[in-house]
């Protein structure tokens, strides 16, 4: 995303993914989202704050300062990550034949937490229950910005699951919640090493899907 003429950017205001208003971001806060994005694809959620600082050119102090704690400075780094996962669950819905929408919501998804270790973390943990990294931290923000990720999601999900059911594409026990379930085992299947996908990833998510069949 490129820089405005005044090196500023802009992103919502609060920490909750469904509030429209918006804040400038700094070209230090963007050096600061990059960098910790970057170590978190790489190395996940657990990465030292004094790591991401030293990457992104600035000390620890500052970091503190422009981020309470690392759960925010978390959700602000994959906002726009977990918005492609909306955009995802909105085109998969739009597509008319139902089983091709799942096929495309499944895979796309799941290239995306193998490509990004911290995302990974972040859906799958807050779909654990385990979400929140910060010491003392009551990961209020996380937590209501992943229940309303999985609420605007799991809407799309239904009317597509229901299609896919009404066109005998799929069981009829097949839940919405199924598809994240199908990722992460997806996931479980693919090799440490990325060369391995995707045809390893790709492999297991196929017999995934096709476990979801009705009976012939």
């Amino acid at each position: 995303m490129p820089l405005t003429p005044s090196s500023e950017q802009y992103l919502p205001a609060d920490h909750s993914a469904g509030n429209q208003d918006v804040v400038v971001l700094s070209e230090r806060d963007r050096a600061l989202h990059e960098a910790a994005h970057e170590l978190f694809a790489s190395r996940g959620l657990d990465v030292p704050l004094a790591d991401i600082a030293k990457a992104a050119g600035v000390g620890v102090a500052t970091l503190y300062r422009r981020y309470r704690d690392k759960d925010l400075l978390i959700l602000e780094v994959y906002r726009e990550h977990l918005a492609y996962g909306r955009t995802l669950s909105v085109e998969a819905n739009g597509i008319a034949d139902a089983w091709e929408g799942l096929v495309f919501f499944l895979t796309r998804t799941t290239e995306q937490f193998l490509a990004d270790r911290g995302m990974r973390e972040l859906i799958l943990g807050g779909y654990g229950g385990g979400a929140g990294w910060a010491r003392g931290s009551s990961h209020q923000e996380l937590h209501e910005a992943l229940n309303t990720l999985q609420e605007q999601i799991t809407h799309q999900l239904e009317s597509l699951v229901d299609r896919a059911k009404e066109q005998n594409a799929v069981r009829s026990d097949f839940q919405p919640t199924d598809a994240l379930l199908m990722s992460a085992m997806a996931l479980a299947a693919a090799p440490v090493k990325a060369s391995g996908w995707p045809i390893a990833g790709q492999r297991a998510l196929q017999l995934l899907l096709e476990g979801i069949r009705p009976s012939r």
